[in-house]
């Protein structure tokens, strides 16, 4: 995957790497991008490639993608690139539930359980359930957990979704921060609002910067093919002053994906 991300920009940033382009510039590239497709035809497959596609798709929301709340967020890819096989990847090849919904389309629900630091101290089921909607063996839709309904719109998650396409991609971090700047303060949650949708944090830290971080665990229901849980994390920072939230992170595989959720005058 690392010599993927390294290819990937020779061939778009060739300005970055021209000392491997200063003779006969048009048949190297050649040279790379017939070497770019053999590696594709491997096992990973050009996984790396759909996964920039989708980023770069949700930058334009007209042509791309539609934002539903008809039972429940929905979000609607209009030009499916990520196949199944990079849904399994993403999960860590756990098992979702699969349900045809029709000759052509299959719904893939993640369930995922809530872990706690000991027993469970409060009362409800704050387990959440993730769907992914195949269509030709695509996806074209995903499905939020239905408890985000309440303080988030479809308005409000397509302005989050439209941000990610702009996100800023670090190869060498393995990082991805979207910055959401397009929010008014009123619609962004603050941490009373997240506890009643997510329940208390895993762990709660007060830290120097005046930031309030929680961190939530949750396991995949279903068991690898090797008999393992596969466990996630999501890290939530508050502004200790205001209690809006601040910056999300979520961890996926080896890479960090992050959204700052305060204009971009008041980061540092």
């Amino acid at each position: 995957m690392g010599n993927l991300s390294y290819l990937y920009g020779i061939i778009i940033h060739p300005g970055e790497n021209a000392e491997l382009f200063t003779e006969k510039p048009s048949l190297r590239r050649k040279i790379l991008i017939s070497f770019l497709l053999l590696l594709c035809l491997g096992a990973a497959g050009c996984r790396l490639f759909r996964f920039l596609e989708l980023k770069s798709q949700l930058g334009d929301s007209r042509e791309n993608f539609s934002v539903s709340d008809h039972d429940g967020l929905r979000l609607i890819l209009k030009n499916p690139v990520l196949i199944a096989g990079d849904i399994e990847w993403l999960m860590v090849y756990s098992p979702p539930v699969k349900t045809r919904v029709s000759q052509d389309a299959e719904l893939w629900t993640y369930h995922l359980v809530k872990l706690y630091p000991g027993r469970k101290g409060e009362s409800g089921n704050f387990d959440l359930s993730m769907g992914m909607k195949l269509c030709n063996g695509k996806l074209c839709e995903v499905v939020f957990p239905k408890r985000l309904a309440k303080y988030i719109t479809k308005e409000i998650l397509g302005e989050i979704m439209s941000s990610v396409g702009g996100a800023e991609v670090k190869k060498l971090e393995k990082s991805s921060t979207a910055n959401v700047k397009s929010l008014e303060s009123k619609y962004i949650p603050n941490l009373s609002e997240i506890i009643e949708i997510l329940g208390h944090p895993h762990t709660k830290l007060n830290e120097q910067n005046g930031t309030v971080l929680l961190v939530y665990k949750y396991r995949l229901r279903e068991r690898t093919p090797e008999g393992k849980y596969i466990v996630f994390r999501l890290l939530l920072s508050f502004n200790e002053k205001t209690d809006k939230l601040k910056k999300l992170v979520l961890p996926l595989r080896s890479v960090k994906l992050s959204m700052n959720f305060e204009p971009r005058a008041t980061q540092k």
